[in-house]
């Protein structure tokens, strides 16, 4: 999103991503999703996979994360017994005043991601869609297993899907541009159905992530970048950091 905001989210992730493991999974995962200490907690879904037993209710969240300091989408899905679900959205982008975050004074270390917030949208979809969407993810192994060790690093674009159906956890994850990425067939389905109102930040070709970090934001005494994090993908979900 926006290089102040990059380099205050480093800094918090810096001094608190211990903390953010420690809470209890899912806590706060509800309100905007950009917290102190709750990203990766978010994308992991911890508070999905906690609750994930049989009949436990059945969902779905998806993360497209369309280089962090750009733009972000977030698909949670409902399934109904019926056959339809309910489908929540939210981007957070550098795109129009809502969200920007240029001229952020931050006074207190819990307030660094106060101002900025998530566009959000909602739909019901018909069993219609529900169906074809779902299909969509079988198609493209959406539930699993992900490939152990892969990287998936903040200035990428790349997809998640964590996943609870019929009480089975499943996790998936592909980063652009590898075969895997390719394969996926749900995002169009999904793009067709966002109705934010925010065009979609497609993946384009770049140089590597470690070429691309400001040199401008040098932590101090350190010798990577304040913008730097990276996701590490295991053998049923993310990696603890």
């Amino acid at each position: 999103m926006n290089k102040a905001m990059a380099a205050a989210l480093g800094f918090t992730f810096a001094l608190g991503s211990a903390a953010a493991w420690a809470q209890r999974p899912g806590a706060n995962v509800e309100q905007p999703i950009v917290r102190s200490l709750n990203w990766f907690a978010y994308v992991a879904a911890d508070d999905i996979r906690a609750a994930c037993r049989p009949a436990s209710r059945n969902r779905i969240r998806l993360v497209y994360n369309a280089i962090w300091e750009e733009q972000v989408r977030t698909y949670e899905i409902f399934l109904q017994p019926d056959g339809s679900a309910g489908l929540n959205i939210g981007v957070l982008t550098d795109q129009g005043p809502a969200t920007n975050v240029s001229s952020i004074f931050i006074s207190e270390f819990g307030d660094v991601t106060g101002p900025w917030r998530m566009r959000k949208a909602q739909r019901l979809l018909s069993p219609a869609d529900t169906s074809q969407l779902m299909g969509l993810l079988q198609a493209s192994a959406a539930f699993g297993p992900p490939r152990d060790g892969l990287r998936l690093p903040d200035n990428d674009f790349w997809w998640t899907v964590a996943s609870c159906r019929n009480g089975v956890w499943g996790f998936q994850a592909y980063h652009f541009p590898t075969d895997r990425f390719a394969n996926v067939r749900f995002a169009e389905k999904l793009f067709a159905l966002d109705n934010v109102g925010i065009a979609v930040n497609r993946p384009r070709n770049l140089e590597p992530a470690e070429l691309r970090r400001d040199p401008n934001m040098l932590r101090p005494g350190r010798g990577d970048r304040a913008d730097r994090w990276v996701l590490v993908v295991g053998k049923d979900g993310l990696r603890p950091r």
